[in-house]
């Protein structure tokens, strides 16, 4: 069982106790911002500033962790996290809060690319699925526990939320300190095969259509983060606390079907199981767009949340598998990075869009999914046709988990 995999736990626990932090600030960061003096188009911008640094970083941060490894770059890149957010609680410009979020997002982009390629690496190509579905849950965990406790502390004042972001990054590091354990031989394989690869393996067919849809996925991301709470707060009406529940809902109803989406995704074509629950989210999009209630958002949260856990792990496993082994935290860069660089293209859409109308952006992003999971599913289908992907040879594709799980084998508890 996948859950006896320690790094995968490991790994995902880590995640948790990230995301959890990050997510405590989601719903009063631009509250927070906007009670310093931060106009719309600073706001915009920092969410923009975000998303550049980090489309900009993913690459390089995947090459230091094929070079280095996992572990050490995800413990740098939480330790700066933790050290970046301390500044928000100086901040007295706003125009300061911009350079911020663009140093948060520059040390931000090592962590998921790394932590998604020690999951690769410790899975087999038929159980990715299954893994990336465990991570996910994980993932929306921290997400669920973090706008909740965020919105709760943040009742007594906005800083609060922003220095339990700091404990929880720390409290990562410690997991990660501790739990993860990655075999000596596997880091010094990575140093060595950390080489030149042709640009015809990170962009070959398969993944193309993997970048393509973290692209258009992204583009809400990029609303999210910078208008989605004064949205809920302006025209809906909700409160900070109303906000983190919003949020709740979306991660409750992942939490609970992101392992079953991905057993699922191991066991179904995984373009058939993109399609379907890719073209499921779009009315919900058109929703939110009509909605003038809080709580009929807070209940498509749910459902959202729900379809998005069916969608994700599928789209994660096919990435994964077509992934050369020597460059996996670089391909997952890529595949962030060009998330990061849908969401900024969003952020900065959704602020000219709702400049006009603040029902637009939603309308427009429906739009574009639809035919960003129509073309990806295509391309996805046509590669299933194909045949194996370049990571899924038995050859190549020697899992570290598979060694970490031999050792746990001959000797049960000496970790």
């Amino acid at each position: 069982m996948l859950l006896r995999n320690r790094t995968l736990l490991a790994v995902s626990f880590a995640v948790c106790a990230t995301f959890t932090g990050i997510g405590m600030v989601v719903p009063v960061r631009t509250l927070y911002a906007r009670s310093h003096g931060a106009s719309l188009f600073i706001i915009g911008a920092m969410a923009s500033s975000y998303l550049i640094s980090n489309f900009l970083f993913q690459y390089p941060s995947g090459w230091l962790a094929d070079r280095w490894g996992r572990k050490p770059i995800m413990m740098l890149s939480l330790f700066l996290q933790a050290v970046i957010t301390v500044t928000y609680l100086i901040i007295t410009d706003p125009i300061y809060f911009v350079v911020v979020r663009f140093l948060e997002g520059a040390v931000a982009a090592a962590f998921i690319p790394s932590s998604r390629a020690l999951i690769t690496d410790a899975t087999e190509p038929g159980k990715r699925g299954e893994a990336f579905g465990i991570y996910s849950a994980f993932f929306n965990a921290g997400f669920l526990l973090g706008p909740a406790i965020g919105g709760l502390v943040a009742s007594s004042g906005y800083s609060s939320a922003f220095i339990g972001a700091i404990i929880f990054r720390l409290v990562a590091i410690v997991i990660i300190v501790i739990t993860v354990r990655v075999p000596v031989k596997s880091k010094m394989t990575w140093q060595e095969k950390a080489m030149r690869v042709p640009l015809s393996r990170l962009f070959a067919f398969p993944l193309a259509a993997g970048y393509l849809l973290a692209f258009v996925d992204y583009l809400f991301v990029g609303f999210d983060i910078s208008l989605t709470p004064l949205w809920m707060h302006d025209h809906l009406g909700a409160s900070v606390a109303m906000i983190g529940v919003a949020y709740m809902a979306w991660s409750v109803t992942s939490i609970v079907a992101a392992p079953f989406g991905g057993r699922l995704a191991d066991r179904k074509r995984r373009s058939t199981m993109i399609l379907i629950f890719g073209l499921i989210q779009v009315p919900f999009y058109f929703i939110y767009g009509l909605a003038n209630m809080i709580m009929i958002v807070v209940v498509v949260f749910a459902l959202h949340g729900m379809t998005y856990a069916f969608a994700q792990p599928a789209i994660d496993s096919h990435v994964a598998t077509a992934s050369s082994p020597d460059a996996r935290a670089r391909i997952q860069g890529l595949y962030s990075a060009f998330g990061m660089f849908g969401g900024f293209v969003g952020a900065i859409s959704s602020s000219l869009l709702y400049a006009v109308n603040f029902r637009l952006p939603f309308f427009v992003f429906g739009t574009v999914l639809a035919v960003g999971i129509l073309v990806g599913c295509t391309l996805i289908r046509r590669s299933e046709v194909r045949g194996p992907t370049m990571g899924s040879s038995k050859k190549q594709d020697v899992p570290v988990g598979a060694q970490v799980q031999t050792q746990e084998t001959a000797i049960p508890r000496q970790r």
